[in-house]
């Protein structure tokens, strides 16, 4: 007849597989959360350079609009001289300019983006409570709690919780209240 395991042990086991389980999840989370940290400095992102011809003789602004109707998702006029007229085309900043050329009737939009294989591990990052990402956001930070509550329980003696394990805790809290306020 089988032992009965003690609960101990079962957290062990669990804390053991769990953390087994997460390491993947970890390593996306963490290299996509370094992008995002970095991403003032668009070390990651690309620049997409789309050019198309315009009509003259139809209205300008509807023709870029129908032209890039799929790429752009407002046109802001930022700047006007004799050869050209530069938009700003997305919400952010910087992140998408399209500029027509007066003389050749040319539209040039720059898109300023992460590359296809990077981006949606950035939404993934990013999701919010209605995004199909959310589950797995949610269901890896339950782990995460899991694991910080049972390493609490795991080491016994004087690496243990009650000796040196409370002080690192409040340790870590403290960075992190440090670096809210300063």
């Amino acid at each position: 007849m089988k032992k009965e395991k003690k609960l101990s042990q079962k957290l062990r086991n669990w804390h053991r597989d769990l953390g087994y389980f997460v390491i993947g999840i970890t390593i996306i989370y963490s290299l996509t959360g370094i992008m995002l940290t970095l991403r003032d400095l668009h070390i990651f992102e690309k620049e997409y350079v789309t050019i198309e011809k315009i009509d003259a003789t139809k209205k300008i602004e509807n023709e870029i609009k129908n032209k890039f109707k799929e790429k752009i998702e407002t046109l802001k006029v930022i700047e006007n001289s004799d050869k050209y007229i530069k938009y700003q085309a997305s919400k952010k900043e910087g992140k998408k300019v399209l500029t027509y050329f007066k003389d050749t009737n040319e539209a040039k939009l720059i898109t300023v983006d992460y590359p296809p294989y990077i981006k949606p591990f950035i939404q993934a990052h990013k999701s919010k409570s209605k995004d199909k990402w959310s589950y797995l956001a949610l269901a890896y930070s339950t782990i995460l709690l899991f694991l910080a509550i049972s390493a609490i329980f795991m080491v016994k003696g004087k690496y243990g919780f009650k000796k040196r394990g409370i002080y690192l805790t409040l340790g870590g809290v403290l960075l992190v209240v440090v670096f809210l306020y300063i």
